[in-house]
């Protein structure tokens, strides 16, 4: 069996489809991490000319240590519950850890936590287990998920009723849905972006971010942007991409004093029925917002009960697994996740630094352009969006 770093997109997304990967190992998701400074490097075990495995790792230089760390995003694509091949390569990644002076390099697994056998491949090929329950710089444990598969009706029998509901509230209320993916409109999603981060006190990246994502995850409709607009006024917005046969909601934002309008619940079930015509047979909504398991009154149980309402399946996976080149430094990484009240609090500054001051490529002077092709939700033949008896 052969390990080698793959430099073609269509040969490294051809394998990890094979593979049955996600959005986050494909190779446009790797140049939208670039673009933040993370350097993707893509890994791909081969055998008789067969892809067996895959991993997309990040790397990303700590200044001043020369030193960087690294994570293999969403985990191994393809067997991982065989040990010859796991151990395989994690001896190749131990290497490339040492090459690369990295302190550590964090595998994020996506198997179910329950999953013990899989817990031990890693362990036995040299990784070692957190407890931790979501990261600065990972993914979290607890994703949500909808079985988008089978028909409209079992998709809506499924989701709660009051959001049927709000649904149908919205489209009599006259909200109008565009699906998009130009710069114009995506200028319009960053402020309701930026509006909810005033909010709820979150750090949004810059316009050029966006933009970057725009060429990677929407072009060629591999992705879209929605947006809900009430008397002509934008209220709320979400952006999806979809990889395989799921499409993932990335980002959302809206206008609080707009709430009224029902518009998420509204562009959630557009962009579902989206991701049905594009062939998905799953809507990964992402994190549940919430600590695990769920509990009325913890922080973010709001969110999570929000997703939980259109039927999503609450997801906890094995979480993170360090393959660790350098002790001292990791120990000190670890104390620094473990005390993230420093970092929470100079992320709220930058961000309202970056409110005041504006940063490069942000769209506050531009003109708030409507498109041509808005969508009202009759035309998409939903008039009463409830399951038939």
């Amino acid at each position: 069996m052969n390990i080698e770093i793959i430099e073609n997109r269509e040969e490294w997304n051809s394998a990890i489809l094979a593979l049955g990967g996600t959005l986050y190992h494909s190779w446009e998701w790797g140049e939208t991490r670039a673009n933040q400074g993370w350097q993707p490097w893509r890994v791909l075990a081969i055998d008789e000319q067969n892809p067996r495995a895959a991993v997309q790792v990040f790397e990303r230089t700590v200044p001043f240590l020369r030193a960087c760390v690294l994570y293999a995003a969403t985990g191994i694509a393809g067997n991982d519950s065989d040990s010859k091949l796991v151990s395989s390569l994690a001896e190749w990644m131990r290497k490339f850890s040492k090459e690369r002076r990295a302190i550590v390099l964090r595998l994020e697994s996506r198997f179910s936590d329950e999953d013990e056998s899989r817990k031990a491949v890693l362990k036995s090929a040299g990784f070692r287990g957190l407890d931790d329950q979501w990261s600065l710089w990972n993914l979290p444990r607890a994703t949500m998920v909808i079985d988008i598969a089978g028909t409209e009706n079992d998709i809506l029998r499924r989701m709660r009723k009051k959001h049927r509901e709000h649904i149908n509230r919205s489209q009599r209320n006259g909200l109008k849905i565009t699906e998009t993916s130009e710069v114009e409109d995506l200028q319009i999603f960053y402020r309701l972006l930026l509006k909810s981060s005033e909010r709820q006190g979150f750090a949004v990246r810059d316009f050029d971010y966006f933009l970057h994502l725009r060429e990677q995850l929407l072009a060629g409709n591999r992705g879209s942007l929605f947006l809900a607009n009430m008397d002509g006024c934008p209220v709320a917005g979400i952006l999806c991409a979809r990889f395989g046969s799921t499409c993932h909601y990335l980002y959302g934002g809206f206008d609080w004093a707009a709430r009224q309008t029902y518009a998420n619940e509204a562009l959630h079930w557009m962009a579902i029925r989206w991701a049905r015509a594009m062939g998905c047979s799953h809507y990964d909504m992402v994190g549940a917002g919430t600590s695990y398991p769920p509990a009325e009154g913890n922080a973010g149980y709001g969110l999570y009960n929000f997703k939980k309402g259109f039927g999503a399946e609450l997801i906890y996976s094995a979480g993170y697994f360090d393959l660790i080149s350098r002790p001292v430094l990791h120990s000190a990484l670890r104390f620094a996740e473990t005390h993230t009240g420093w970092m929470t609090v100079a992320r709220g500054i930058r961000s309202g630094l970056q409110r005041i001051f504006g940063e490069k490529g942000d769209p506050a002077g531009s003109p708030m352009n409507r498109p041509s092709d808005e969508i009202v939700f009759q035309d998409h033949h939903i008039a009463k969006v409830e399951p038939e008896k």
